[in-house]
């Protein structure tokens, strides 16, 4: 059982430096860079993202077992056109916030601007609960098999938290820490400021894909 658990961690580790790195990379990176957070607190940002998005593969993985790959086929097959649909317009509002949200004046924006840019905990939650919910091809395919030899539902989400344990050790996280030295070395002029106006706009041409994906 050990072995099984060192199996899925190596697994998460060499997923987390390759496509999970592809998938996960431009959307906490650029957020992190475009809301001006320091070294510490976009460690404490890549934690949280980490977090949301190791809960839903326990979830997922504890789906299968309980109810078979049906479940899998369902979220990733019928219901996904509104999984991409709903997280891809919350992810390009964000970014709109993000490049243009000091020049909207509108009372949906600032409502939207406060609860999710001000006190973003929980956009960034958010972001990793996203992520684990339309994760890559590898990553259903792991999930399913976790479920699927897991004796006891207990098992499910101890394979599962190993596998995510390893994904979070990634060159994501270098590049999470890295980008907390922007704000330090370009400083708080014109430069900067247009450049968190480009990294709303990537944000929002990510979430722009992911509703395109759902067509």
């Amino acid at each position: 059982m050990n072995k099984l658990y060192f199996s899925f961690f190596l697994l998460g580790l060499s997923l987390g430096s390759g496509p999970c790195l592809a998938s996960c990379g431009p959307l906490i990176i650029t957020y992190v860079a475009g809301t001006e957070k320091n070294i510490i607190r976009s460690i404490g940002a890549y934690l949280l993202f980490s977090l949301g998005r190791i809960s839903v593969y326990a979830l997922l993985g504890l789906s299968v077992f309980l109810f078979g790959q049906l479940i899998s086929q369902y979220i990733f097959g019928s219901f996904s056109r509104y999984i991409f649909i709903s997280a891809g317009a919350f992810i390009m509002i964000i970014g709109l916030l993000v490049a243009f949200g000091k020049s909207l004046d509108y009372k949906f924006c600032r409502r939207f601007e406060e609860f999710f840019l001000k006190k973003d905990a929980k956009t960034i939650v958010i972001f990793g609960l996203i992520i684990g919910i339309i994760p890559c091809l590898p990553v259903i395919s792991l999930l399913s098999y976790i479920g699927l030899v897991s004796k006891t539902w207990l098992d499910t989400l101890r394979y599962s938290l190993a596998f995510g344990v390893g994904t979070i050790m990634s060159p994501l996280f270098i590049l999470t820490v890295f980008t907390g030295f922007i704000p330090r070395i370009m400083g708080k002029n014109k430069f900067y400021i247009i450049f968190n106006s480009i990294c709303g706009l990537i944000l929002s041409f990510l979430g722009l894909r992911l509703i395109l994906k759902a067509f």
